[in-house]
């Protein structure tokens, strides 16, 4: 190997200097000293920087095409304590970016340790407490992750706006000294390895330095330091050897969050900083390589409660021998190539996330950076029905033509007991099959799954919640609302007349009572995934245009295309459904599938308390009495949807099925095992019918079919 040094490392002490000696370990103190009269007491809180060494980097960062939405954020937020080194090639003298959000600290390369600007860029992103001693948060951000293809628009990478609230989910939340993001299991991390290792990174990251020989050190080195770690860590018996291969623990090096307020975590941060900038000195200087050798060998180890069944795809939390949490990994689905990096690190507890956000809400701001309508699509249910495949190749694919997506789900996993549980097919239900088999109890490989497909698509996922069930029971609506219906009818389930009321007999009572804590659950989970939209609306300051709320059995049977509803009037838009057999009531709009304005969403992302706070006999009322059954029964999901309606005074624009090409359907699995999608619920209009493609003509209407026949039911 070519010696690309400078200044050497001294085996002496591992202080500021990580043991750097001679000239640039002078220049960086000198560096240091000059960064802590500018901006020490004025900065102290947080510091986020990164480095951009070299014309190409610079240029961009001098031009019109920098930044732009994001940095307007983040400089309201946190003022102008960004920083990136720069070399000022062009010897422009500027030191703030052209957008003002980053202030350029000039080096000069001939004082830096190493002669290859990559080298030299190591040694200011691993060792915070060199350049910034006097700051207590310290955050690493490479300058690739704020660029973008799409002129002044933001970085599509999702980086946070509030850096401060990043600390708190990430180092605050786990109470460690540093945070990482997990190695996705992407093609440029491991080529086409099923699995993220060691070996399929390594085998990767050469294979890319083939294609780019002068960008890195030679390919040699890197063949021999790969190895080199393998076989240090082959005894399995050793806990540095257990640490390494243990699902082996790769992360991605362009964010890094340091927390430097005490003393523990400012040594751990040197101590870690400068073991590994020992083996970039001896070895490449590709860190995501060493750091799995650097971690082995640091004394940590996984905590105990972490070692389960789907690690691979879970945070990670390393502790040393006093128990205490020292490093995070975040989980690898977080990764900022699927466009969710800073919500998806947050915390699925809404009211955690609420309070952290409280005191930072963002005002909503008209950017001229994009002329698209914004979209959130909105999605509950549970698993067993969920349809997945046609929404992303009919629905979020065409419209992200036109729109910016963002999409929420919410999925209970265990079975629910269905409205019609005798109709041979319900109970037989099974998920999209294009779905992968989840080999965890809690699904977070399928998480992971849709997370990945839905950024495939250039769009950005806002939540996946997956939980066994949706807890309502604890719900403190619910509850004072039961105690008060088992005073009225002791003898009822008190769950037996709301929302719905059809106590016609005892079957068709039992059946109602189902439907409603099914409906119960469908609302509270739509409520939930809300309150984490508008969360997000608070933090990055802007308003959805639009908002669509989906079943989980909608299949895409054409392709959505938006300008059918971009070109209409009214506040929410709905399947006409007016050739249906049978008919639609009078009383009653279709809800299958609900798309509204921002001005009126709040109205059905709070259905759950829309309705927990009506008395719903006052719908009731409103039915002719061929209807109530002499008060048995009351009104149904789509009486209740249209009398809030037309309490709130909302317009309602009715589609064509064409114009909203979808229908309610239904994944049978038959006894060989194979699947047979049926419409679950079928919807006709007069004006602008669905025609059906030869595939979608083929699939049945799921009552017509004679399940006994096909189940061989005696």
């Amino acid at each position: 190997m070519k010696d690309p040094h400078r200044s050497i490392f001294s085996s002496a002490s591992y202080k500021r200097t990580c043991g750097l000696c001679g000239n640039g370990a002078e220049y960086l103190r000198e560096l240091q000293e000059d960064i802590a009269k500018k901006f020490a007491s004025k900065c102290k809180e947080l510091v986020v920087y990164g480095a951009a060494l070299g014309s190409k980097y610079e240029q961009w960062m001098r031009s019109s095409n920098f930044l732009g939405d994001h940095s307007i954020k983040v400089v309201r937020r946190h003022g102008t304590c960004f920083f990136q080194f720069v070399t000022d090639v062009d010897h422009t003298g500027d030191l703030l970016s052209s957008d003002g959000s980053q202030r350029l600290i000039v080096i000069d390369p001939s004082r830096m340790p190493y002669k290859n600007n990559r080298r030299n860029t190591k040694i200011l992103k691993l060792n915070p407490g060199l350049l910034f001693p006097w700051a207590d948060r310290v955050i690493w951000q490479d300058a690739k992750l704020l660029q973008s293809n799409h002129g002044n628009m933001p970085s599509p990478k999702g980086l946070p706006s509030d850096y401060l609230l990043h600390f708190d989910r990430t180092v605050g939340r786990y109470g460690v000294c540093s945070s990482y993001m997990g190695l996705p299991p992407d093609k440029a991390s491991v080529g086409d390895s099923s699995t993220v290792s060691f070996k399929a990174h390594c085998d990767a990251i050469i294979a890319s330095a083939e294609k780019r020989p002068t960008v890195s050190d030679d390919l040699e080195t890197l063949r021999l330091q790969c190895q080199h770690y393998e076989e240090m860590h082959s005894n399995e018996a050793l806990q540095s050897s257990q640490v390494f291969y243990n699902r082996h623990p790769l992360v991605d090096t362009a964010f890094i969050v340091y927390d430097m307020r005490d003393s523990t975590c400012r040594k751990f941060n040197g101590d870690f900083g400068c073991s590994w900038l020992s083996e970039i000195h001896c070895f490449s200087d590709r860190d995501q390589i060493s750091f799995p050798h650097v971690l082995a060998s640091s004394g940590l180890r996984l905590s105990p409660h972490m070692q389960v069944t789907g690690q691979e795809y879970r945070d990670r939390i390393y502790i040393n021998e006093k128990q205490r949490p020292m490093l995070h990994i975040a989980k690898r689905g977080c990764h900022w190539y699927y466009r969710s990096f800073s919500r998806c690190v947050a915390s699925s507890n809404t009211h955690i996330d609420e309070e952290m956000i409280k005191d930072n809400e963002t005002p909503p701001t008209t950017t001229t950076t994009s002329t698209k309508p914004r979209v959130a699509v909105i999605v509950a249910g549970t698993l067993n029905r969920f349809i997945f495949d046609s929404a992303l190749k009919n629905l979020i694919k065409p419209m992200k033509k036109r729109a910016s997506v963002d999409y929420y789900v919410s999925l209970s996993t265990a079975r629910m007991k269905a409205y019609r549980s005798d109709s041979g097919y319900t109970d037989r239900l099974q998920p999209d099959p294009t779905l992968p088999s989840s080999s965890v109890e809690d699904f977070v490989d399928i998480e992971e799954y849709i997370r990945t497909k839905i950024a495939s698509l250039s769009s950005s996922v806002g939540a996946v919640n997956l939980q066994k069930s949706v807890d309502i029971d604890s719900e403190p609506m619910l509850i004072a609302r039961r105690e008060r219906a088992l005073e009225e009818n002791p003898d009822e389930d008190p769950d037996s007349r709301f929302p719905i009321i059809d106590n016609r007999n005892a079957a068709i009572s039992q059946r109602t009572t189902n439907a409603n804590r099914n409906l119960l659950r469908l609302h509270l989970a739509i409520q939930s995934l809300w309150k984490t939209a508008t969360n997000w609306e608070k933090e990055e300051g802007f308003k959805y245009d639009y908002v669509m709320f989906l079943r989980d059995d909608s299949l895409w049977l054409k392709e959505f295309d938006i300008r059918n509803l971009l070109s209409k009037g009214g506040d929410i838009f709905i399947p006409a459904c007016d050739a249906r057999d049978p008919p639609l009531q009078p009383s009653e709009i279709n809800d299958h599938i609900l798309v509204s304005r921002r001005d009126t969403a709040d109205v059905f992302g709070n259905y759950y308390s829309e309705l927990s706070k009506r008395d719903v006999k006052g719908c009731m009322k409103l039915l002719p009495d061929d209807l109530t059954k002499g008060g048995k029964r009351g009104c149904n999901s789509e009486m209740l949807l249209k009398w809030i309606v037309d309490e709130r005074n909302i317009t309602v624009t009715k589609l064509g099925q064409s114009q909203i090409p979808f229908q309610r359907s239904a994944n049978v699995k038959l006894p060989d095992g194979s699947n047979v999608p049926c419409f679950h619920k079928f919807c006709h209009s007069r004006k602008h019918p669905l025609t059906f493609t030869n595939e979608s003509n083929a699939i049945k209407i799921c009552k017509q079919i004679d399940w006994k026949k096909v189940f061989e039911i005696k």
